[in-house]
């Protein structure tokens, strides 16, 4: 695990100490304007000011990264970028979701090494180790990105996502402090909570799971349980926000040791070809992908099923086994179907195509045939 993990409520005011204790003297702070305007980012601009980094705020990411958002930020051909003098930051500090988090790591990458982002797509491709410092505060309960090796991509000319895998590019330090994420509306809170539950589920069963990572994993399933309807419903309980902040940074810590698998292979394209939420894209396809792994992945399956506490007896076999997981998914509205989204017949090959090429497709546990996946596809529809 290379980040230095540090947890507690109210570490977002001290971020600027961390700063300077990592020898920081300027840097670039990526967040979104909405967390500006609401005051979310406040305390940590407050201990910037106390900690007398030098530090210029770039508050441009306000939905999932894409390449144009990339170009926009550094400049594409005869734009101009919104971040005029890159290289000349020593560090970069993230504080907000996982989208802002992905682009802070992007933006240490090209700061560094120059080019495009898509040049860094797939694993392990950047160089040599980042010399600037990330510093990761996460807004959000799912993602995981704040100690991932890992940077998600929207490509919106070719309509799908990549992935920039590695190491180097986990952040330096990161600081997850609960009260960060007390404002985040229910349906940011569903969707990132989602996000986290499938981290922890497909690093449990991947075939790269070991003793020390599932230890994270099932944790992390645990917690997820028992605070995501709760912070859903109540989103000021500071023990359901606790708990989700916990086991999202939990999941991740699993998931970069085990990777993920087939069901985040398959969110791929789906968010590439409808622009839905990643944490709802996790949601209609985990039951459905737990199912398919139950063939060579049973007894974990059992676990994981045990641990989220659904209700369904050990012996129970086919789609019932999974009714629990489905409606603790529906009680925060993460399900739906394909059709609600434009799906086109077309689209099944290209889902198909585009789920066999993907990085995680390799960590699954059961591989799957084209047909196999076609099928699974379509029971989405």
């Amino acid at each position: 695990m290379p980040t230095s993990w540090r947890h507690g409520r109210g570490l977002a005011a001290g971020v600027g100490g961390v700063l300077r204790d990592l020898g920081c003297g300027r840097a670039l702070l990526v967040t979104d304007r909405l967390l500006v305007e609401k005051g979310v980012v406040a305390p940590v601009i407050a201990s910037l000011d106390a900690s007398g980094v030098d530090y210029t705020v770039c508050a441009e990411v306000t939905a999932e990264p894409t390449v144009g958002l990339f170009e926009q930020l550094v400049g594409a051909g005869v734009t101009a970028p919104l971040i005029p003098d890159l290289p000349g930051f020593d560090s970069v500090l993230a504080v907000g979701g996982g989208s802002v988090i992905d682009v802070a790591k992007a933006l240490a990458v090209v700061a560094q090494f120059g080019g495009h982002i898509r040049d860094y797509a797939g694993f392990d491709t950047i160089p040599e180790s980042l010399s600037r410092k990330i510093v990761a505060v996460p807004t959000t309960a799912g993602t995981g990105s704040e100690v991932s090796d890992g940077s998600v991509w929207i490509d919106d000319v070719r309509r799908t996502k990549f992935l920039v895998l590695s190491t180097r590019i986990c952040p330096t330090v990161a600081v997850t402090d609960p009260e960060m994420t007390l404002t985040m509306p229910p349906r940011i809170t569903a969707t990132s909570g989602v996000d986290a539950l499938t981290h922890a589920v497909e690093s449990y069963v991947s075939v790269d799971a070991g003793a020390a990572s599932e230890v994270f994993s099932l944790r992390a399933v645990e917690l997820i349980a028992g605070g995501l309807e709760r912070a859903f419903i109540r989103g000021d309980d500071p023990e359901a926000r606790e708990s989700m902040q916990l086991g999202a940074t939990m999941a991740m810590i699993g998931g970069m040791n085990a990777h993920m698998g087939l069901g985040h292979a398959l969110v791929m394209p789906l968010c590439g070809l409808y622009h839905m939420p990643h944490g709802l894209a996790c949601g209609m396809v985990l039951p459905h992908v737990l199912e398919f792994n139950a063939e060579v992945a049973d007894a974990k399956v059992a676990r994981i099923l045990a641990t989220l506490g659904t209700g369904v007896g050990e012996d129970a076999r086919g789609p019932a086994r999974y009714r629990g997981l489905e409606d603790l998914l529906a009680s925060v509205g993460m399900t739906g179907r394909l059709r609600d989204f434009g799906y086109e017949a077309a689209h099944r090959d290209v889902i198909v195509r585009e789920t066999l090429n993907s990085v995680q497709y390799r960590f699954n546990p059961r591989p799957a045939s084209e047909d196999e996946l076609a099928r699974l596809v379509e029971r989405l529809v």
